[in-house]
């Protein structure tokens, strides 16, 4: 937005009033886990035993993540803290593998990992290299991933962004394991446009030729809702994502300061809201939505909640 399968959000044009309403149980009012959920702090987990220790699953953890402009504070965090996450996961069970897809406009499956031509991490240094590059080279200047480092910059002409593609890319593309609990970490601050929607097309004329800010750009939307939900739950993956649940307020800092082709009140589309009558994708994949701004406010932690969640999804069936 120009100024997180814990994934951690209609169409072209034309749109009228507003097709997105609340989903029955999505989240809770203020985005907090309900009063039963502990999001439990696993650094310093003993080894697996007991009922854990009998657990055959290893844990594969995708990152889907918006790298725009508005989302520095994701990447310094998980820079700051992912040792706790990989840590956590590989307590649970050794041999934890994990991955990351950037994503703005359109989305890049990181390749600077240790195995499987790099598409796989299995340590916290390297992901810490991902995510300080992605910050340093795309978020700092605004810049869609797959554009690659020399692509444009100042590129993101509309609010909306590209999770719905990221999100199938890493359903797709990711070596998932056949023993594995599966989970895409999403986080973004905006919902997502579908297929045959364009998001270098501003004012939805058809056309991406336009060079004034915020210059247009051919970033065509490849996937559906209804596409990527049917992916994640072939491949059995939760999704958990942390998004807004309320538009930014009119002086907020990092609101997106381009046009929208949907409504401010559709920012929670597909995450904790209905997009254009279907559940949010955590609700259909058996995952669950958080509150980004209490993330960014300090409010509740996100590794701490990555790690809750995959303790609470390890070895569970998907319902």
């Amino acid at each position: 937005m120009t100024s997180l399968i814990v994934v951690a959000s209609l169409a072209a044009g034309g749109c009228v009033g507003d097709p997105f309403t609340s989903a029955d149980g999505a989240a809770t009012q203020d985005g907090a886990p309900p009063d039963s959920y502990v999001a439990p702090d696993l650094s310093d987990l003993g080894s697996s035993s007991g009922d854990v220790g009998r657990c055959t699953e290893v844990i594969d953890l995708v990152f889907v993540l918006d790298v725009s402009s508005s989302m520095s504070f994701v990447l310094d965090t998980l820079e700051q803290e992912i040792d706790r996450v990989v840590s956590a996961a590989n307590k649970l069970k050794p041999d934890a593998h994990f991955g990351l897809v950037a994503f703005v406009d359109n989305h890049r499956v990181d390749s600077t990992g240790a195995e499987s031509g790099g598409v796989v991490h299995v340590a916290a240094p390297t992901l810490q290299a991902a995510f300080r590059n992605y910050k340093n080279v795309y978020t700092a200047h605004n810049r869609n991933p797959g554009d690659g480092p020399n692509g444009p910059d100042t590129q993101n002409p509309i609010c909306e962004e590209n999770a719905l593609d990221a999100i199938y890319a890493a359903a797709e593309e990711f070596p998932w394991r056949q023993h594995a609990t599966r989970i895409i970490i999403v986080a973004t601050d905006d919902t997502f446009l579908e297929r045959p929607d364009n998001y270098g097309d501003r004012d939805g004329d058809g056309k991406t030729d336009k060079l004034d800010f915020p210059r247009e750009g051919d970033y065509p939307a490849k996937r559906t809702l209804g596409e990527t939900v049917a992916l994640l739950k072939k491949q059995q993956v939760r999704v958990f994502s942390f998004t807004h649940l309320a538009p930014p307020g009119l002086f907020d800092l990092g609101r997106c300061g381009t046009g929208r082709r949907l409504p401010w009140s559709a920012v929670s589309a597909g995450w904790s809201t209905t997009y254009n009558g279907a559940a949010p994708i955590p609700d259909q994949s058996g995952g669950k939505n958080f509150d980004l701004k209490q993330v960014q406010g300090n409010l509740i932690s996100l590794t701490s909640t990555i790690n809750g969640v995959v303790l609470d999804s390890h070895c569970k069936p998907i319902l």
